[in-house]
């Protein structure tokens, strides 16, 4: 059912209007509108505060979930499309944010992280200092003052060079000493006494790459090697310390989430106040209201203080009220086919009720094998009893999964296998054209529903012209082949053609004679467009083949392992996993292509008969929580 809103105007004194938007808020039946008045001092203050609040929590959960305790992949991917909320009353959650509790959480957050930076700092600049180290490891004296006569160079080189090095040297002069560290990234570190008249010996050095070390010894390298490894043991036991900490506080992060969202709403409530016009007294919102709700709403509003005014408002020029698709009882579940096509405007029909039936019909089909449609409901089911938020999505797919069921029986197919052989109607791989008449007789009914629909919608409006002209020839010509399919007269649907363009010239828009034929003829242009919607019905089949081809050739690649295998056990047990591999993956990506398939049909063929789309969903001011819901309190 699509709800339709209306706009209205809230004038009451600004000393109530805490009570009133907390109120509001609760009901979640209204879209604030926002104002082009700018924002108080008073206003800014408060949502400043408010925003220091949300960013500190939001940043002590981002902090803290690097340390929470790591799910498995499979609840991961669930908790990412349908998170599990936690329920608090809003007394709970208000003194949660009244309470020390979430500054402490913050406070311990702020402190952990500048600790953790910290010590990766350090670490990381003791491990450079270890490494430069690491190449004078081997040297154990620093005291070089007793050199009066000899200059020190402290260098390293390519470890290959060491020898080419000495021979050198030798060659140069008798006059000097080497002492030689370890290696390091191929590089030997090294330290020459030599005599300071023969100074070109740095210069020979230098010219076989050897490369001088900025270093200032006050020990021996060897032993600070040593305790620069030792402090670094150190700050990695403290910092294991650390990260336990922060995985025990991680254990608060719901707290903080719930937080999140309380801030959250706070921060709606000022920018709603923001964003309506005040005066030294009194301030003016101007909101979308849910039709049904308005006067239930007025009467809420009125208990907190009889000194409002609620009024209804004119629309102004090209404005269109945003629109609230909602169902009840089975057809809630498919609500989540047309939010993935969008809203339809705020002046069409909900396309949901209408599109229930033929998408899990062509759902069935597309993926049609009994097994599968049980599997399929036996998981929806199971998960829906786990996901209780998320429950409207699975039964979609029990639904579904039924459908499936009945498509498998008519088939014949079970799991690839012909089990239900004896209850077969049409055989979808031995002659597939039955099954292609199926899907197309169940396209022409979807077609010749969507056009009822669009002549009906379209005579509530008023749009007679369009209702009974190109609608209407629609609907007759369809007639038309129904007349055809039973009679077998070719009169009949040529007949049915004719009246079909005989109702656009009648009802064309055009006041020009010309161009009132031109139309009629014109309706005949359209008739491709119905064939190839039509035409479109037939990917049902091809899915339907894909999912039993590759079904059955699962079932034979385990059946040649069974007897490629002399074990018999373990013949079985490969036999058992290929199966059972093999059908779970086929299930998931033929649902899903199933899914997307069935839900173009309803877009692409159903959905232009009778609707544009393109409207704004209904954004409720409401309590409506990320990571918590509010429930009644006992």
């Amino acid at each position: 059912m699509n709800l339709s809103a209306k706009k209205v105007e809230i004038i009451a004194l600004k000393e109530r209007r805490e009570e009133i938007l907390e109120e509001l808020q609760l009901d979640g039946s209204v879209e604030i509108i926002s104002s082009d008045e700018a924002s108080t001092g008073e206003v800014d203050a408060k949502k400043s505060d408010i925003e220091l609040k949300l960013a500190e929590m939001r940043f002590a959960a981002s902090f803290l979930s690097r340390f929470k305790e790591k799910e498995s992949f499979a609840s991961n991917l669930i908790d990412s499309f349908f998170p599990v909320k936690d329920k608090y009353t809003l007394k709970e959650v208000g003194n949660l944010a009244d309470s020390e509790t979430a500054d402490n959480i913050v406070s311990e957050a702020q402190n952990l992280e500048k600790s953790l930076n910290h010590i990766e700092s350090k670490l990381e600049s003791l491990t450079r200092e270890v490494f430069e180290l690491e190449k004078f490891s081997g040297i154990t004296e620093t005291d070089f003052e007793g050199f009066t006569d000899f200059e020190i160079f402290i260098g390293s080189i390519a470890a290959e060079k060491k020898d080419q090095l000495l021979d050198t040297l030798r060659k140069k002069s008798i006059f000097f000493f080497i002492k030689w560290g370890g290696v390091q990234n191929s590089r030997s570190g090294f330290y020459m006494v030599y005599p300071r008249e023969d100074s070109d010996l740095v210069d020979l050095v230098k010219d076989l790459g050897a490369k001088e070390e900025e270093f200032n010894w006050n020990r021996p390298p060897a032993e600070l090697l040593k305790e620069k490894k030792s402090e670094i043991e150190e700050l990695k036991k403290k910092k294991k310390r650390k990260i336990e900490k922060a995985k025990e506080l991680a254990e608060s992060i719901p707290k903080v989430e719930a937080l999140i969202d309380w801030y959250g709403w706070e921060l709606d409530k000022v920018e709603a106040f923001d964003d309506g016009e005040k005066t030294e007294n009194y301030f003016r919102l101007k909101a979308w209201v849910l039709s049904s709700e308005a006067e239930r709403l007025k009467k809420r509003i009125k208990k907190i203080s009889p000194y409002v005014l609620i009024d209804d408002l004119d629309l102004e020029e090209g404005e269109t009220p945003p629109v609230l698709v909602e169902n009840k009882s089975l057809m809630e579940s498919f609500e989540v086919v047309t939010g993935v096509y969008g809203s339809p405007k705020s002046d069409e029909p909900d396309p949901t009720p209408f599109l229930a039936p033929f998408f899990a019909v062509a759902f069935g089909l597309a993926l049609s094998d009994a097994g599968y449609g049980i599997l399929l409901i036996a998981i929806s089911y199971l998960m829906g009893r786990k996901l209780e938020d998320s429950k409207a999505f699975f039964n979609l797919f029990i639904i579904a999964g039924l459908f499936t069921v009945f498509a498998g029986i008519l088939t014949g197919t079970f799991f690839g296998t012909d089990l239900f052989a004896d209850y077969r109607i049409v055989d979808a791989v031995a002659d597939p054209i039955e099954v292609l008449y199926l899907v197309s007789v169940l396209g022409i009914i979807q077609v010749f529903v969507g056009l009822l629909i669009g002549l009906s919608w379209n005579y509530k409006q008023g749009d007679y012209a369009t209702a009974f002209g190109s609608k209407g020839g629609s609907v007759v010509f369809f007639l038309g082949i129904g007349a055809f399919a039973l009679t077998g007269e070719i009169f009949v649907l040529l007949g049915s053609v004719l009246l079909m363009m005989a109702l656009n010239i009648i009802f064309s828009k055009d006041k020009n004679p010309f161009k009132r034929i031109l139309s009629g003829f014109g309706s005949v242009y359209d008739l491709i467009g119905y064939f190839s919607d039509v035409l479109s019905y037939s990917r049902l089949l091809a899915l339907g083949l894909a999912t039993g081809i590759i079904a059955m050739t699962i079932n034979m690649i385990a059946s040649i392992f069974m007897e490629m295998i002399p074990v018999t056990g373990l013949g079985i047990a490969v036999a058992g996993f290929v199966l059972i591999f093999g059908h779970v993956a086929n299930l998931l990506i033929n649902a899903l292509s199933s899914f997307i398939h069935a839900a173009r049909l309803q877009f692409v063929e159903f959905f232009s008969k009778f609707m544009e789309g393109g409207g704004r969903r209904f954004k409720p001011f409401s309590k409506r929580g990320r990571f918590i819901e509010i429930i009644k309190s006992n």
